[in-house]
């Protein structure tokens, strides 16, 4: 039984799993009256965002502003736009002001029914029942991973106790193997006849130009380690049976624990060469039995190693110049926000053409036909393109004439 498997580790466990349970389990009266309220604060955000863009808009205008701006020996002018208030608000138009009163009404009514539900006693009862079930699972999780860290230097000092004792015996197997981030601390010593270490590379076999990057035609494969060697029961840091490291190494082969892998050398790196590292994989495991051996086992191990890389995200500038085309009119896509209330089959109405067609031309936005399109963007025409027609300038020749006197 693994040493994390212990009576104190269940209980954390299970605690952890009954709160993460009672967490997400409701009755259905709950978990509707907790949804009723959600959308009508999302009502509230929706009509209130609403109402500050045409305010914003009646208040603010777009100025464009030049400046100069040097890169290197170049100067260039660059134009920039900025928000400006007006030295006078403008007046709504009857459409905006139509807007704003259905956007106000909206808004009322999403209020008072927000207000009627949060101040309700089974909304406070439930969220304050919740409240508590997250604060407990919050503190049964931390309880649970301080437990596993303890556990997991524990493990390491009993590794590192172990492998010390065993180097200390001068005929006892030095080669180790064992789990790089376990709580175990087991640890299977072997006697190593043959280590191979094998790197692989995709290369390219089209001609490469003098002046380019060698690196790019040349991609890093698989890194795999061979050996050959001996399991041999009842060492001195190692109480187990040849059988027994054998089961533990078909374990580990069969969840792909991630291993480290110490060589007889890997201790005394000035005398001899050694293989050291910690992240492998088992990928083959064999065993031979060629002859009787008393508590021992001749196996052949092919680890694997695994790449172990560190995801970063950046943001990707958006490059909103397009592409070059040749000179003529551009007619740009229009793109209106959607009102409350209004549907797809609604607007690909306005806009004569097929819903179908309007949720294609929408498609990068992920809308369907019975998307709540209430504040959101809406591609309604297709851009345009004419190209100019070049005329092309006919040169008159005149004739030449001579004028003779008679």
């Amino acid at each position: 039984m693994s040493k994390l498997d212990t009576r104190t580790w269940r209980k954390l466990r299970n605690k952890v799993k009954k709160y993460d349970k009672a967490v997400h389990s409701l009755t259905n009266r709950q978990a509707k009256i907790l949804q009723e309220a959600a959308n009508a604060k999302a009502t509230i955000k929706s009509s209130q965002d609403s109402i500050n863009l045409i305010y914003k808009d009646l208040m603010y205008s777009w100025k464009k502003e030049k400046h100069k701006v040097k890169h290197g020996k170049r100067t260039y002018t660059k134009t920039t736009k900025k928000w400006t208030k007006r030295d006078k608000p403008q007046k709504p138009t009857k459409r905006q002001s139509e807007q704003l009163s259905k956007l106000s009404r909206d808004l009322a009514v999403a209020q008072a029914k927000h207000s009627k539900i949060i101040n309700s006693g089974v909304y406070k009862q439930t969220k304050k029942h919740k409240a508590k079930l997250a604060a407990k699972l919050k503190i049964a999780k931390r309880h649970l991973a301080k437990f596993e860290a303890r556990r997991r230097k524990t493990a390491a000092k009993s590794i590192s106790k172990a492998i010390n004792k065993q180097y200390a015996d001068f005929m006892a197997p030095k080669a180790s193997i064992y789990e790089t981030q376990g709580t175990t601390g087991k640890v299977v010593f072997l006697f190593t006849s043959s280590e191979t270490e094998d790197n692989q590379s995709t290369v390219t076999g089209y001609p490469v130009d003098h002046d380019e990057e060698v690196s790019d035609h040349s991609v890093n494969g698989d890194k795999t380690v061979s050996i050959e060697g001996t399991l041999i029961g009842h060492t001195p840091a190692n109480n187990l049976s040849a059988t027994q490291l054998y089961n533990e190494l078909l374990n580990w082969r069969y969840k792909g624990t991630e291993l480290t892998y110490r060589s007889d050398g890997a201790k005394s790196g000035r005398e001899m060469a050694h293989i050291y590292n910690k992240h492998f994989r088992i990928q083959s495991l064999t065993k031979t039995q060629d002859q009787a051996l008393k508590d021992q086992i001749k196996v052949s191990i092919t680890f694997k190693f695994v790449y172990v890389a560190q995801v970063a995200t950046t943001k990707s500038k958006v490059n909103h110049k397009g592409k070059k085309v040749s000179k003529g009119s551009c007619t740009a896509p229009k793109v209106i926000k959607g009102k409350k209330g209004m549907t797809m089959h609604d607007y690909a109405k306005k806009y004569h053409m097929t819903t179908k067609k309007l949720v294609s031309m929408n498609k990068n936005r992920h809308y369907t036909a019975h998307t709540n399109l209430a504040g959101k963007k809406l591609q309604v025409t297709a851009g345009s393109f004419k190209p100019t027609e070049h005329k092309r300038k006919v040169r008159l020749h005149h004739a030449k004439t001579s004028l003779k006197r008679r």
